[in-house]
């Protein structure tokens, strides 16, 4: 009896030894951390349209609303629903029509970010872009998250946001 306590507690040791192993050397991630939900703390206030708009974020909601009405490669039917300043990253959200971005193939992907990233270029207290749709980061078939997305050319993300 002794022998098979003795064995059931190596075998679960190993299992547990196994187990961890490989997610650290898997980089194996557990399924809560795969996409945190965005945290927006800034108190809003709802414009005339509908959209929330953080404090002191009323000329930013004002040139992505233009962005989007000038349609091109943002989907027809899209809406500017919040928007916010987290730091120097522009947090916007959109309505689910922008998803249809993801049919457009790269090309579309790409126009569709740089005509986000271009109206924002204008502001030099944005750095970068976070793009929330149906509540998560924006994933793009092609480019990705659109999280930490530089508005400019040639600028990186912050060592922090690393």
């Amino acid at each position: 009896m002794r022998r098979w306590i003795v064995a059931v507690i190596v075998i679960g040791v190993a299992g547990g030894a196994g187990t961890w192993f490989a997610f650290q050397r898997y980089g194996v991630k557990p399924p809560t951390a795969i996409r945190p939900e965005p945290q927006i703390h800034e108190p809003m206030h709802e414009a005339s349209d509908g959209v929330k708009v953080a404090k002191g974020c009323d000329d930013l909601a004002h040139t992505i609303r233009a962005a989007v009405s000038r349609g091109g490669p943002i989907p027809e039917g899209t809406r500017l629903l919040s928007i916010a300043l987290e730091g120097d990253e522009c947090v916007i959200e959109m309505s689910s029509e922008f998803a249809e971005v993801n049919n457009r193939g790269t090309t579309g992907e790409s126009e569709a970010q740089n005509a986000l990233c271009a109206a924002l270029a204008a502001f030099d207290r944005v750095k970068t872009m976070r793009l929330i749709v149906d509540g998560a980061v924006f994933e793009g078939s092609h480019s990705g998250e659109w999280s930490g997305v530089p508005v400019r050319g040639g600028e990186t993300q912050s060592s922090e946001d690393l």
